[in-house]
C-alpha cells in the first residue's frame, strides 16, 4: 500500500549533513512516510550512508542517478514515487519532526493543494528568527496564490511545503540550469485552485560555504536571468492576476532581468561568455517594448542593445569586478 507522502531528497556530497537531516526526517510524527533519497554520483561516501539508511529503515529508498544536478536528481524521483503527496528537502537541511503531521492536517482540513510553511536561516548551527512567523493560517484561491509566489511573499522554493503530486502532471524541473526552483514554482501555483500558507517555520535551511548561494558565475547569472524571464513571460501569458498586480510584477521581473545583466557584465570573467551576453541583450531589448513598465526602466532596456557603449559606460566600465 502506497504511503500518503513521499519525502523526496536529492543527495550529492552531504556527508556532513545527511545524518541530521534523515535524523528529522525518519523521526517525523508522522510516520506513514516513503523517502526517496536521489543520490547522484556523490565522492564523499555519501553513496554508503544513503544505502545504510535504505537497509535499516524499510520506508527509505535510494536512487543511484548517473546524472549530476539538483533538477534530475528531483525529477528522476518524482517519476517513481507513489505517494499522492510530496515534500522536498535538501541534504544539508533539516526539518522540525512535526513538520509533516502540521501541514498534512491543514492540507486536509481545508482541502488545499498545497501547504506552504516559512523557514529559518541557519549558520554554525543557529537559527535565525523568522520575523513573518505570526502563526496565522492564510488560504489562498487560484490568483492569490500565483500572486503571493510572483511577488516572493511565499517563498518560491519547493521545500518547506505539502504538494499533490498531481500539480507535477507534465511538469517537471528545468535540468542544466540552476535557480531551477524559480523557474517553476509560480506554475505549480498557477495550478492550484486553493492553497494554504501558514507562516511558522519548521525548516531549518542551513547557511555553508559550499551552498550554490554562495558562489557566483556568470552561468549562474544568466540561469538566474532565465528564471526570471520565464516568469515575466508567464505574467504577460497568464491572465489570472488583477491589472495593478500584472503591472507591478511585470516591472518587478524586467528590473530584475536588468539586474541580472548589469551584475553579469561587471564580472570580467563574462567576456568569455558572449553567447550568454548576445542572448540576454535580445530578450532585455524585446522587453523595451512592453508598454505596461515604466518609461525610465523601458530607456533602460532599450540603451542594452540600441546604445550599447551608452549602457556599458553608465552601467559596467567604472564597476568591473
Amino acid at each position: 500500500m502506497a504511503a500518503t507522502i513521499s519525502v523526496i531528497i536529492p543527495v550529492r556530497n552531504s556527508r556532513d549533513y545527511l545524518d541530521k537531516c534523515m535524523e528529522s526526517v525518519l523521526g517525523q510524527t508522522f510516520t506513514d512516510i516513503e523517502v526517496i533519497l536521489a543520490e547522484n554520483k556523490s565522492t564523499d561516501g555519501s553513496v554508503e550512508m544513503c544505502d545504510g539508511y535504505a537497509a535499516k529503515d524499510s520506508r527509505v529508498r535510494v536512487l543511484h542517478l548517473d546524472t549530476e544536478g539538483q533538477s534530475a536528481a528531483r525529477n528522476a524521483a518524482l517519476d517513481v514515487c507513489t505517494a499522492p503527496l510530496v515534500c522536498f528537502i535538501d541534504s544539508d537541511d533539516h526539518v522540525e519532526t512535526d513538520m509533516l503531521a502540521s501541514l498534512h492536517e491543514l492540507m486536509t482540513a481545508y482541502q488545499a493543494d498545497i501547504v506552504c510553511s516559512n523557514f529559518f536561516y541557519e549558520h554554525d548551527g543557529v537559527a535565525r528568527t523568522n520575523e513573518y512567523d505570526d502563526g496565522k493560517v492564510m488560504v489562498l484561491d487560484k490568483r492569490g496564490t500565483t500572486e503571493k509566489f510572483l511577488s516572493m511573499e511565499i517563498n518560491n522554493s519547493p521545500w518547506s511545503k505539502l504538494i499533490k503530486r498531481s500539480l507535477f502532471d507534465g511538469l517537471r524541473f528545468p535540468e542544466g540550469r540552476l535557480y531551477e526552483d524559480h523557474a517553476i514554482m509560480h506554475r505549480l501555483a498557477y495550478r492550484c485552485d486553493k492553497a494554504v500558507w501558514l507562516r511558522k517555520s519548521y525548516y531549518y535551511y542551513v547557511q555553508h560555504d559550499g551552498s550554490t548561494v554562495h558562489t557566483r558565475t556568470p552561468k549562474k547569472i544568466y540561469d538566474f536571468f532565465l528564471a526570471d524571464y520565464d516568469r515575466y513571460r508567464f505574467i504577460g501569458e497568464h491572465r489570472v492576476l488583477l491589472e495593478g498586480d500584472t503591472t507591478r510584477l511585470t516591472n518587478l521581473e524586467a528590473m530584475r532581468c536588468f539586474k541580472h545583466f548589469r551584475t553579469f557584465m561587471r564580472d570580467r570573467r563574462s567576456d568569455g561568455c558572449r553567447r550568454l551576453r548576445d542572448d540576454m541583450i535580445v530578450k532585455l531589448s524585446d522587453m523595451s517594448h512592453n508598454e505596461k513598465l515604466k518609461p525610465k526602466l523601458r530607456r533602460r532596456l532599450w540603451a542594452v542593445r540600441r546604445a550599447y557603449w551608452l549602457f556599458y559606460l553608465i552601467h559596467v566600465a567604472l564597476r568591473r569586478k
